[in-house]
């Protein structure tokens, strides 16, 4: 925490003349809930017992909400006092600058706001702050949001963060063209199935085939400008491994960390991943959502895999031209270990974690619990610049969620999260899974086959449980299972 630093500081006075308590949807006093109202006056009382003049504390931020965050950390202000300085940065340097800190323990950062698969590591290191004394003191709410999420805020029985983000990848397909009745009745004809959500990855695959277009091809009554792609999804290093545990369907490691992807169940997983990609854009090996929002938004695909708020995007974006035309569905079942099963994997998410070199963390702690209460999350989660996404119950009925993302949409994504498993959650989370995007990089370029990369993936992963400690990884493996991270048990 830093003292009169620029900021996104305004005077409380000048706030309430220009209604900033209002904007964005801001609530009066009364609407707070419970959770919120706690977290306000804590702040209040520890700014009083503290003494401080002109308080700040400061973040560091996943900069796809710089154009959302803002708005909170100036109504925290405005009730409080305590301004909020946030330092934007992508969300591929975060990890290193939270692990940076670990070493240099400055207390630069009161809070960081990341992925979720940044706690192991950083707990481990001893950059997090434990929040099981606040969180007993000031009582936050987690009714209503399914196990996998409550889990990924505890490691190793200790809570480090709060989450308030639903982004287990879902699938959306164009309703428009999913409800043309001559693109319905040629699908017939050439699958005997009817067109709608596929109940399966294979569906999805032989859809993505089917509505796969070029340029300059007219087709069901529609003529195609530019290319309609079949089908989108994250296939770039540093993001396959998001969407790898829908296809493989089931834990990746036995009780004994011993890798599960070197056998017929890894090879399939391997395979219907590579395929679908001959039906993505060309350059979707490189991209990440700045290039895949505004490329579903644009109409030229059929179909993504994607966050939920991608959906959000596409009715909220002013530029996009899929508006009312997007049609979400659960994750489709793999059939991989034989039995059919849905996973949808909590791909990404943002959490906020408090700094254990803050020199108050307590008040970021209480900053945290206002914005992640079901009062304020549920505005943030509606903010018409945001990428929180809908998880909880609480999210149902609310108006401004219901505007952003429409009733439809909403059933789907609560749905769900019923199917949410966690990506991998220990330390050495990203060093596993780079080692995975390589190899299914290699898979889609033609490289090597999915029985070699099962192979060179499996002896990867052996090679960091053992630099990082067999013994210690196995004893976090399980404690994770148990907890509900995976839906799967051992």
């Amino acid at each position: 925490m830093r003292i009169d630093r620029v900021s996104f500081r305004v005077p409380l006075a000048a706030a309430c003349a220009a209604g900033l308590l209002l904007a964005a949807g801001a609530a009066t006093a009364a609407e707070y809930g419970p959770v919120a109202q706690r977290a306000i006056d804590g702040a209040k009382a520890y700014v009083k017992a503290k003494g401080l003049k002109n308080p700040t504390l400061d973040i560091l931020l996943n900069s796809l909400y710089r154009n959302s965050f803002p708005d909170f950390a100036k109504e925290w202000q405005g009730l409080t006092g305590v301004a909020i300085k946030a330092e934007p940065l992508g969300y591929t340097d975060i990890p290193s600058k939270v692990m940076g800190e670990a070493v240099a323990k400055t207390g630069a950062f009161d809070m960081f706001n990341d992925f979720p698969y940044t706690q192991p590591d950083a707990a481990s290191a001893g950059v997090l702050k434990p929040l099981d004394e606040y969180a007993a003191k000031y009582k936050p709410d987690f009714s209503g949001v399914p196990e996998a999420f409550i889990a990924q805020q505890f490691y190793n029985g200790k809570q480090y963060s709060f989450v308030l983000d639903g982004d287990h990848i879902i699938l959306v397909l164009r309703k428009d063209i999913v409800e043309n009745p001559k693109a319905r009745e040629e699908f017939k004809k050439a699958t005997g199935k009817e067109l709608g959500c596929p109940a399966n990855m294979a569906d999805w695959e032989e859809q993505a085939k089917f509505f796969h277009t070029e340029a300059g091809q007219t087709r069901w009554g529609v003529k195609f400008d530019k290319p309609l792609y079949g089908a989108m999804g994250y296939r770039s290093v540093n993001f396959s491994h998001r969407h790898f545990p829908a296809y493989f369907g089931g834990l990746l490691f036995d009780k004994d960390m011993n890798p599960r992807v070197n056998s017929a169940q890894g090879t399939k997983a391997i395979a219907a991943f590579s395929s679908i990609v001959q039906y993505m854009p060309k350059d979707i090996q490189g991209w990440g959502t700045p290039q895949i929002y505004p490329f579903w938004g644009s109409g030229q695909a059929y179909s993504v895999m994607s966050f939920p708020s991608i959906f959000g995007y596409g009715n909220a974006n002013p530029k996009s031209v899929v508006k009312q035309k997007q049609l979400p569905c659960v994750i489709p079942a793999t059939n991989a270990g034989g039995k059919p099963v849905r996973r949808a994997a909590e791909a990404a998410g943002t959490s906020y974690m408090v700094n254990a070199y803050s020199d108050h963390p307590e008040l970021a702690y209480l900053f945290i619990q206002w914005l992640t209460s079901p009062s304020v999350g549920n505005r943030a989660i509606a903010h018409p610049k945001g990428f929180w996404d809908p998880f909880r119950e609480a999210n149902k009925g609310d108006a401004g969620i219901l505007k952003k993302f429409s009733q439809e949409f909403l059933d789907t994504t609560l749905e769900n999260a019923k199917y949410t498993t966690s990506l991998l959650y220990i330390e050495g989370h990203y060093e596993y899974m780079k080692i995975l995007d390589n190899n299914l990089a290699d898979v889609m370029n033609g490289n090597i086959k999915p029985e070699e990369a099962a192979k060179r993936i499996e002896k990867g992963w052996n090679g960091v449980t053992e630099d990082i400690g067999r013994k210690e990884q196995i004893e976090a493996w399980r404690k994770g299972v148990a907890a509900g991270l995976y839906i799967d048990k051992l």
